[in-house]
């Protein structure tokens, strides 16, 4: 039998590492997290790629984004493959289809908060340039109009 100061010593290191595994479970967790975000950003750019805005059909960026955005898909499967492989070597067939349900549900919170938010903010922007260039092409319409009439000395 060990004397309990020893055991007492045993139990506390025990603790200690318990606590610093735990923590880097943490950190594991915080990391697969922010990698599940990047993947739905990603996904949700390809998304909005297929169907550009007109300011970036007119600007030409449109196909540039197309692009990158090309890119970083093939690195982020290929990065999702080497994850999807170390998730089911280290937690097993069940650990995998739990880190997939946190990238659906990542997906989906993304899609009612930040996502839309960003939409609301695009959809502004769209209007309040549209309302802009509208009101602009009324003034300008009606200034010729009151220009034709002073001239015909007609006001």
């Amino acid at each position: 039998m060990v004397d309990p100061l020893t055991a007492l010593s045993l139990a506390a290191s025990a603790v200690s590492q318990i606590k610093q595994l735990t923590q880097a479970g943490q950190d594991c967790y915080s990391a697969l997290s922010k990698f599940a975000g990047a993947v739905s950003d990603i996904n949700y750019a390809a998304e909005k790629a297929k169907n550009p805005s007109i300011w970036k059909s007119l600007t030409g960026s449109a196909e540039a984004e197309a692009i990158e955005i090309f890119a970083a898909q093939k690195k982020i499967e290929q990065m999702k493959r080497d994850v999807e492989t170390l998730i089911s070597y280290t937690y097993g067939q069940k650990g995998l289809e739990q880190y997939k349900d946190t990238l659906r549900k990542v997906r989906e919170q993304r899609k009612k908060t930040e996502y839309r938010r960003q939409e609301v903010k695009d959809a502004v922007i769209t209007w309040t340039i549209g309302i802009l260039l509208v009101s602009s092409a009324v003034a300008l319409f009606a200034f010729a109009v009151y220009l034709i009439g002073v001239n015909q000395n007609k006001w």
